[in-house]
């Protein structure tokens, strides 16, 4: 099936090289870099401490802290009418192959009816559901994360519609950026049903193990919810938008691998960072070199980790669920944090991708 685009699409670069952006797009975008610059401002000025009642694990700030930022205001900057066209038409396709649907159907399957298997863990049932639903959510998204984002941008080139596409108004950056933007639209679609699913059955169990809703929502460190079903949710929907974060960065690694490796290649690459990068805290400390007595590696063997220990990613920052099973809560500076270091690699792939995608003669 071939992609259509629309003929009459707005491009940042004509036959003349010029740019030509209307007026009114322009204008939404620097809004939006506004209200970025002042989020930036807020968690520079007070934002990365943690509230009086968190753990203030996470109060330090370094200027890699914004990068986030800087990388969110240059996606912003960079899409334009054709990018944002080429995003909805590769959303459009995603959710309407049926492995997308059949997917998403068996996952919110399995998160409304996983308040039966809390018999797996007596005593800690809530623990349970918290662990499995959030690791679930995660695998979940990650599969569509790897299959989608390997599946892109090579049939494009095998149907040969990529000719089509970059005969017309459109240039190779917005054809690439749209694309991952269309998956990651993808992705967070997934991810709220899935989180709404979720959140809605451990309300439910609650409820009915505390006998009642008022019960519930009491905060007194015994029973189901120790810390009151709000203090859950909330702490939920954090971990759950965190996941975010890792799936995104997923998803620039499959972008990015589909262009130098074959489809299952690829397939299979990606699921081996994804497992070493949750080790990436390992690597931190194999790097160090050192053991009880001195030195447990060669020179030769820690410049080798230390090269591998740069290049992963820290996907282990996006997982908090040993946070959420020990009833403490998920700081938003953490989630800043996390997020711009995922931020950061992304972008270092995308600018990858488009580097190899650029020089393929089309």
């Amino acid at each position: 099936m071939s992609t259509a685009y629309s003929n009459d699409v707005i491009s940042s670069q004509r036959a003349d090289e010029t740019v030509a952006i209307p007026a009114n797009w322009r204008t939404r975008q620097f809004a939006i870099l506004g209200f970025i610059a002042l989020v930036a401002l807020w968690f520079a000025a007070v934002g990365w401490h943690s509230p009086q009642t968190e753990s203030g694990n996470g109060d330090n700030f370094s200027i890699f802290d914004l990068a986030g930022f800087l990388v969110l205001g240059g996606v912003v900057w960079l899409t334009t009418p054709a990018t944002w066209t080429i995003a909805a038409t590769t959303f459009q396709e995603a959710i309407r192959r049926r492995w997308m649907t059949a997917l998403l159907g068996f996952a919110l399957v399995m998160l409304a009816i996983s308040t039966f298997f809390t018999w797996m863990q007596p005593g800690e049932e809530q623990k349970f559901l918290r662990d499995f639903g959030v690791g679930f959510t995660v695998i979940m998204t990650l599969i569509v994360a790897i299959f989608l984002g390997v599946a892109l941008i090579p049939p494009e080139i095998e149907r040969r519609t990529i000719f089509t596409i970059l005969s017309k108004p459109v240039t190779r950056i917005e054809f690439l950026l749209g694309k991952y933007l269309g998956l990651c639209s993808v992705l967070l679609l997934n991810i709220v049903l899935m989180s709404f699913m979720f959140l809605v059955s451990y309300a439910l169990f609650v409820i009915r193990q505390e006998h009642g809703l008022g019960q519930a929502l009491l905060a007194d460190n015994q029973g189901v919810s120790k810390l009151g079903l709000v203090f859950d949710l909330v702490n939920l929907t954090k971990a759950l938008g965190l996941q975010f974060g890792l799936v995104a960065v997923m998803g620039a690694v499959s972008l990015a691998i589909s262009q130098i490796m074959a489809n299952m290649t690829s397939i299979i690459s990606c699921f081996v960072i994804y497992f070493i990068g949750q080790s990436a805290s390992y690597w931190e400390h194999l790097a160090g070199g050192m053991g009880n007595t001195g030195p447990v590696l060669s020179a030769p063997v820690r410049a080798i980790v230390n090269t591998v220990y740069f290049v992963l990613p820290r996907l282990d920052r996006f997982d908090v669920r040993e946070r959420l099973v020990s009833d403490l809560p998920i700081q938003l500076n953490y989630i800043v944090k996390a997020d711009s270091s995922g931020a950061i690699y992304i972008a270092a792939l995308l600018a990858l991708a488009y580097f190899v995608f650029g020089d393929r003669e089309f």
